[in-house]
């Protein structure tokens, strides 16, 4: 189901099956983690009760989005700005990219790249502007690779919506590279590129190049992690149903706190008054309604020729407490799936009737951040050095396009024993080196600045 908001191309129908279905799921995930998925949960709700029970629930419970936290909670690699080292030729770079917000926009890539698998990063150059860095979410385009290189694109087709002309198609194509392209299409076919770009661009006016003629892409790719292939839309797929499970679960739960949290009461050869037919405009429905709060008066009256009349109750139907108690259960049951151990994650209040949201332990944390960190170090390396390419080619400066020549270092925080504040620490880099030389400078820039990170049983820095 489309989001309210989301703003989505139509389908493409000359993709596979196969790759359909990879944008619609990824689109599902997209949707979750921006609190776009009413609609998806009221479909939910339709599919597992029916209608007559949907409208007796009330609003859906869309408070609790485990899939949504956990990444949140996970995308930490970027919460302090990285400390970035490069040849004496290239610290411009270097200050441009963290004036622009790079790293700031990054936490958000890294929450997205987690929760979707993969995410890209489009770099553009122009003559007399700034470098730009516009995240790309991986449900908009489709790529191809090479098979020695699966992970690596070589052709991305993405859907850009132009203000003119609608959604249209921006292909760019250096599996020849002899005969690169980029070409842009209408949801038709039709080729608008001199309309979009202003000029054709494919062959020898392929503007996307390293300093030897070689084509590349403006595209750098984000996976959360190394799978050897373009996507992984599938994994963790638990955590995206179990998460819409837990909203369904929750809007039962606000429906017993809100309507069936007394005694039911119960009445023979008696009838209510004033019963109201509740259904949507337009439809027809069985189901009558008729408010029993304790606080109201409740008017009956005896059914012609039926006997005695008789009023009673039952016990509650239901205990809220005990029903919170196993969503609880099952939310956790979902942490363990994404690789959350019980140990791992803690309730933020010790009363459950305080809240039914999981924190994450912190050191566990800043565990996982050492699994992500070696795949977003090279693909941060990679937009850097795209970006540098282009500046080149664009505004004739002259950087580094070796991405090694780029280092980068990441900061986790680390409470000492007897201390309440968690202290910066080192966290690691990337250790290749162009020449000599750079290793050395590499090694007493990081001995000055004290970057490093101890293990047991050696001395803090």
């Amino acid at each position: 189901m489309a989001s309210p908001t989301i703003s989505l191309p139509p389908p493409v129908l000359d993709d596979s099956v196969g790759e359909i279905r990879r944008i619609e799921h990824t689109r599902l995930r997209r949707r979750l983690l921006y609190g776009e998925f009413e609609g998806d949960l009221v479909e939910r709700l339709m599919l597992n009760i029916g209608h007559v029970r949907r409208a007796a629930w009330g609003q859906v419970d869309m408070t609790a989005n485990p899939f949504l936290s956990m990444w949140q909670q996970s995308a930490a690699l970027y919460d302090t700005e990285p400390k970035m080292l490069a040849p004496p030729a290239s610290v411009p770079l270097l200050d441009e990219v963290a004036e622009l917000g790079f790293w700031a926009q990054q936490q958000r890539v890294q929450r997205d790249a987690l929760g979707l698998r993969e995410m890209l990063v489009r770099v553009d150059a122009e003559e007399d502007g700034p470098l730009s860095f516009r995240p790309v979410f991986p449900d908009m385009v489709t790529c191809e690779s090479r098979p020695r290189q699966p992970s690596v694109p070589v052709r991305v087709r993405e859907w850009v919506e132009d203000p003119n002309l609608g959604w249209v198609r921006h292909d760019v194509d250096v599996r020849v590279p002899a005969a690169p392209r980029y070409v842009v299409t209408t949801t038709k076919g039709d080729d608008v590129t001199g309309d979009v770009l202003g000029g054709q661009f494919s062959g020898g006016a392929y503007p996307f190049r390293e300093d030897d003629g070689t084509p590349i892409l403006p595209y750098g790719m984000y996976h959360s992690a190394a799978t050897g292939c373009l996507f992984d839309p599938y994994t963790f797929r638990e955590v995206v149903e179990g998460s819409l499970n837990i909203c369904v679960l929750l809007t039962f739960y606000g429906h017993l706190v809100r309507n069936a949290a007394w005694a039911q009461r119960y009445a023979v050869n008696l009838e209510p008054l004033g019963l109201d037919v509740i259904a949507p405009e337009g439809e027809r429905s069985s189901r009558r309604d008729v408010v029993t709060d304790p606080a109201t008066l409740l008017l009956l009256r005896a059914v012609a020729g039926e006997g005695q009349p008789l009023i009673g109750q039952w016990s509650s139907p239901g205990d809220p407490e005990a029903v919170l108690r196993s969503i609880n259960m099952y939310e956790r049951r979902i942490q363990l799936i994404a690789g959350f151990a019980p140990p791992d994650v803690t309730r933020q209040e010790a009363d459950i009737r305080s809240g039914y949201s999981l924190a994450v332990d912190r050191e566990a944390l800043r565990a996982r951040q050492r699994t992500f960190e070696p795949q977003f170090r090279r693909a941060d390396q990679n937009v850097l050095r795209i970006a540098a390419c282009l500046s080149n080619r664009a505004r004739g400066t002259g950087y580094s396009e070796n991405a090694t020549d780029y280092r980068i270092d990441y900061t986790i925080t680390r409470r000492q024993d007897g201390e309440d504040d968690f202290a910066e620490v080192g966290f690691g880099s990337s250790g290749t080196s162009s020449s000599p030389e750079h290793a050395a400078h590499l090694l007493q820039s990081a001995v000055e600045n004290r970057e490093w990170e101890t293990t047991d049983g050696m001395p803090e820095p």
